[in-house]
């Protein structure tokens, strides 16, 4: 009988074809397990933004205490064996309401075990958030989160466009806030990747009103088209008041454009 079989011709030809799908299709899975990923994200703001809300309505409408507060006084020993300090940032003060200290957590963020450091103390000690095991990858924005441009804690009422101005947003930094300044940092642990934690180029970015959308990090200035001094306009997404530098902001708008992730 005569033996019918692959000849090696054919054999080649049929792992070529193999491997060119499978180099057509890997980034096609990859992309969609990223936008699954992003999803995940955008679920957890949302609830962080509405534990913020929860939180705002219990206080006469006046939002998380910025900052870090509290002492730098030793009240235990972490999980991970640091020293634990009287210091906590709004992350923790939302707990009540979140009751979930796993998701203030993006599923693409580096460093999951990543302590909150007690920012003021001691080198090397950690926060009250760490000694529950709270995680982080998000921060607030600096219009109510930074000691300097919300002392005492801000009233949702100031909010002028709740729309369209930033509350949340990914970070890679332990801060619990970020501001305009941070948009050409790049992360310390991948110069190719900015201070925001994105999927496929994108952020996500939580608003006053509840709304998360995804947006390129150097996009959130906008057009910058308004003159020194002037009340910014929409499409700038940090600062409802006037005082803003479009100049300054120009060129930390370039250097964001330069980080090899947001291209």
């Amino acid at each position: 009988m005569k033996r019918v079989g692959f000849t090696l011709i054919e054999l080649l030809v049929v792992i070529a074809i193999i491997a060119i799908l499978a180099a057509i299709l890997f980034p096609v899975f990859a992309q969609a397990r990223e936008k699954a990923r992003q999803i995940t994200c955008i679920s957890n703001e949302k609830q962080i933004g509405l534990a913020i809300l929860q939180y705002v309505q219990d206080y006469d409408e006046v939002m998380p205490i910025p900052g870090f507060n509290g002492t730098c006084q030793r009240i235990g020993t972490a999980w991970d064996g640091r020293a634990v300090m009287n210091r906590y940032d709004w992350r923790w003060a939302i707990q009540p309401y979140v009751k979930s200290v796993s998701l203030p957590l993006c599923p693409d963020y580096e460093r999951p075990n990543e302590p909150l450091w007690a920012s003021g103390c001691a080198g090397g000690t950690t926060t009250i958030d760490w000694l529950h095991g709270l995680r982080r990858s998000y921060a607030g924005c600096h219009s109510w989160a930074h000691p300097a441009f919300a002392p005492g804690g801000r009233k949702l009422a100031e909010v002028s466009r709740p729309a369209t101005l930033i509350m949340v947003l990914e970070s890679r930094y332990e801060y619990p806030d970020l501001g305009t300044w941070t948009l050409p940092w790049r992360a310390w642990l991948d110069h190719n990747k900015g201070a925001y934690t994105s999927h496929n180029g994108k952020s996500n970015w939580l608003f006053f009103d509840g709304h998360v959308k995804a947006i390129n990090p150097c996009a959130t200035f906008g057009r910058l088209n308004w003159n020194p001094g002037d009340t910014p306009p929409d499409d700038y997404l940090w600062e409802w008041w006037s005082g803003p530098n479009p100049n300054v902001l120009r060129r930390w708008q370039h250097a964001c454009y330069q980080i090899p992730e947001y291209h």
